[in-house]
């Protein structure tokens, strides 16, 4: 029994000992080293959960426990003739045995066991189950469109925050946290803390989103810290005003090192980013399909053409009551029949057999006028073409400026995002341009091309002198109330650049302010004589189409000094000399020929006029800078994307969302409206009311449609992403910790419970 009591003084004392080593520590300040230290080897953490001066108290009540033992009150020794005999063989044996007086304190053991149970609880204890071992980390959780979808019960997006939150529980009050909630744009919505409640609070607001994937925006703010630009040191340091080419840097730049996990399935286009600081963990959801498909259907776009004019595919079946038009009855120039295509992709690995797609025609107000089904059948993703299948829909009597809406869905889908089973379009009502000519009488070149019968379908043309220039009634205030889209200064333009309009600008033969100095007569701007063109930049929308411009004579033109950054060289001619340049201004283009049309005493400049592709180009202007729509469909906007909306001169504009939801917009100083709150999948409706008094409106769809290569409905999640010149392989989310601290104030209160009994038992060794 010796040894066994022996034994357990010893493992008591083992047992103590890490403790104290580790609170002698933490008081040192060294608690994030031994954390690091522990976390590497162990796999374990700790914080002690009170304070110090508890700390301090806890730690002394095994001291106190085994100074009261030696304190405690002992009978007075009485010697009778049966003992007195062996007092002095009883005196060696204490002196021999200096444990003697323990032989028989179990109580003691187990207090002291109690209490050192007790104080690994305050140290609390934590068992990892993987590492991080850095002291910053970033969480950045994608909410895009595609995070809705179901196949992870019972959604993407509740995974990624339940991964988050694992993630924020592993870590210790050493480490500093961030969140950072990302889509098309990125938001962050709890900088670097070492509150976990107030991270994990953050990450269970993220909400998902209609909007599609990026991911650039995020890296950048999670870099902002961990590769800072600039050092503020090194600002303060350097000393002001360096002589150029002599500057140096004095203080050298020091990041943050921060671990980086990416909650997404990872549909994103692969951005161009260096990491640098930032260690990137990639964690998709669970799940995935190897064969790179996903239970999904989707609509993909809606096209719609004046006229019957498209055959409809072999395998697409028509209902009874909306049969397909015969060749006879096709008529592609008949603008009161529309022809309706809807193109359906299936990301399945299976056949979509028996689809049935519906198209409804409704009236402004959300009102069924028509409905008409097609069913068809859909090859599976790897055997379907990249394009996927289009149905048509073939609709009569529909007028050019019909205030209608379509509304195409696939009908039981059954698939695992909804979102993208239904699209809309907005049949285009007709805008025409509202342009402005300040011209001499005598460019009857301008006015021909101007006043054509095609043109006045597009556009409404005033005319006036350059004389206006300086009227406020007559030009100032309308020019900057935004009254039109489009002013072509002719041979002139206004002397200063407060006096420019709030519009697009054509600037023919004269350079805009500021140019040409106030004051400054044209004709002393240094003249090219001569100039052919060498080069275009035709993938440019004003450029596109036109023919024969190297061949165009052009007998003067001016230089223009040093142009602006973000400045578009639209036609060069030899030796850099610009013929045609976009001048950015605001969030207008100011467009610059820098050659005449007609000279002052009406001779000839050039004779690109004679050419077709002079009418084509001052009508790719007109589109494309006049603000003009055509009778075919509005342009669909995808969700978070800007709609740029042009009531011409309206001060205040009203939007209701697909909701309900109403909210009213005042211009400011810009002469359009900038609508940004795309957040919801249907139609936008804004209204206003115009100089005449009269109620407009103006309708707008935003579908979730692909956008270049970029397509949110292919929900297959990526296993690996590529980031700049890394890839990075998608890898196990941390295991959840265990709090090793509630074990031990389980193992207390056993030791508790035991030496009660033993003490009601009076059990000895």
């Amino acid at each position: 029994m010796r040894s066994l009591f022996t034994i357990a003084i010893v493992g008591l004392i083992l047992f103590a000992l890490p403790g104290v080593a580790i609170f002698a520590a933490d008081l040192a300040g060294y608690e994030v080293e031994v954390n690091g230290w522990l976390e590497s080897r162990f796999g374990v953490s700790h914080h002690v959960a009170v304070t110090l001066p508890a700390a301090m108290v806890l730690f002394c009540v095994p001291p106190l426990i085994i100074l009261l033992y030696f304190l405690r009150l002992r009978r007075k020794p009485i010697s009778v003739s049966s003992t007195y005999l062996w007092k002095k063989s009883i005196e060696d044996l204490h002196v021999n045995r200096l444990m003697q007086w323990l032989r028989r304190n179990v109580l003691l053991l187990l207090q002291l066991l109690g209490a050192f149970a007790l104080i690994y609880a305050a140290l609390g204890p934590r068992l990892h189950g993987s590492v991080t071992g850095g002291r910053y980390y970033i969480l950045l959780v994608d909410n895009s469109a595609s995070m809705s979808a179901t196949d992870t019960a019972p959604d993407r997006l509740t995974w990624a925050k339940l991964q988050a939150i694992r993630e924020i529980e592993a870590a210790t009050d050493g480490d500093f946290g961030m969140v950072i909630a990302f889509n098309s744009t990125a938001e962050i919505l709890q900088s670097y803390t070492n509150d976990r409640g107030a991270l994990k609070a953050a990450v269970a607001q993220i909400q998902p989103t209609r909007k599609p994937t990026r991911i650039d925006e995020a890296l950048g703010l999670a870099a902002s810290l961990a590769n800072p630009e600039k050092s503020s040191e090194n600002e303060a340091t350097a000393p002001a005003n360096p002589e150029p080419g002599k500057e140096r840097t004095y203080v050298p730049i020091e990041g943050i090192s921060a671990d980086v996990h990416l909650y997404s399935d990872g549909k994103f286009p692969s951005p161009d980013f260096a990491l640098a600081n930032l260690n990137l963990n990639y964690h998709t959801p669970p799940g995935a399909n190897p064969t790179g498909t996903a239970n999904n259907l989707a609509i993909a776009r809606i096209d719609i053409d004046r006229g019957w004019q498209k055959a409809p595919p072999d395998d697409v079946e028509n209902a009874a009551d909306d049969p397909t038009p015969s060749v006879n009855d096709r008529d592609a120039d008949d603008t009161t029949k529309l022809t309706v295509a809807v193109t359906v992709r299936n990301y399945r690995a299976v056949v979509a057999d028996k689809l049935k797609v519906r198209l409804e025609l409704l009236d402004g107000d959300g009102e069924l006028r028509k409905s008409y089904s097609r069913t068809l059948r859909l090859n599976s993703k790897a055997e379907q073409a990249a394009r996927g299948k289009t149905v048509y829909f073939y609709l009569p009597d529909v007028p050019e400026g019909s205030d209608l809406i379509l509304h195409a869905k696939l009908e039981a889908a059954n698939d695992i995002f909804p979102l993208d089973d239904e699209a809309w379009a907005v049949l285009g009502i007709v805008r025409k341009a509202k342009i402005l000519v300040v011209s001499p009488d005598n460019n009857f070149l301008l006015r021909a091309v101007l006043d054509s019968p095609a043109q006045k379908k597009i556009a409404n043309v005033t005319y006036l002198p350059p004389s206006v220039l300086t009227d406020a009634k007559l030009y100032l205030a309308p020019a900057r109330d935004g009254k039109w889209d489009l002013i072509i200064f002719d041979r002139c333009g206004p002397d200063s650049e407060d006096r420019m309009p709030s519009a697009n600008t054509l600037f023919i033969g004269y350079p805009p302010p500021p140019f040409l100095p106030t004051g400054t007569d044209v004709r002393s701007v240094r003249p090219v004589k001569f100039p052919s063109v060498q080069g275009a930049l035709d993938r440019h929308p004003i450029m596109q189409n036109l023919r024969g411009l190297y061949d165009i004579g052009i007998d003067e033109s001016f230089r223009l000094p040093e142009l602006p950054g973000g400045t578009l060289k639209l036609m060069e001619a030899a030796n850099g000399h610009v013929l045609l340049a976009g001048i950015p201004r605001r969030s207008f283009t100011d467009l610059v020929l820098c050659f005449a049309i007609l000279t002052a005493d009406e001779n000839w400049n050039t004779r690109w006029p004679l050419e077709p592709s002079f009418v084509l180009f001052l009508r790719n202007i007109v589109m494309n800078f006049g603000n003009v729509r055509d009778a075919g469909h509005e342009e669909s906007t995808l969700p978070g994307q800007e709609k740029v909306l042009h009531p011409g001169g309206v001060k205040q504009i009203t939007v209701q969302k697909p909701s309900g939801t109403r909210k009213t917009f005042e211009r400011g100083t810009r002469p359009d409206f900038a609508f940004t709150d795309t957040t919801e999948i249907g139609i936008y409706t804004a209204t206003w009311t115009d100089g005449n008094g009269d109620n407009a409106t103006h309708r707008f769809a935003v579908n979730l449609f692909p956008q270049g290569s970029h397509d949110e409905s292919d929900l297959a999640p990526i296993n690996e992403v590529k980031i700049g010149a890394q890839t990075i392989v998608a890898d196990k989310p941390r295991k959840q910790p265990r709090d090793l601290w509630k074990l031990a104030v389980l193992a207390g209160l056993v030791v508790l419970m035991a030496e009660w009994w033993i003490y009601n038992k009076r059990v000895q060794i």
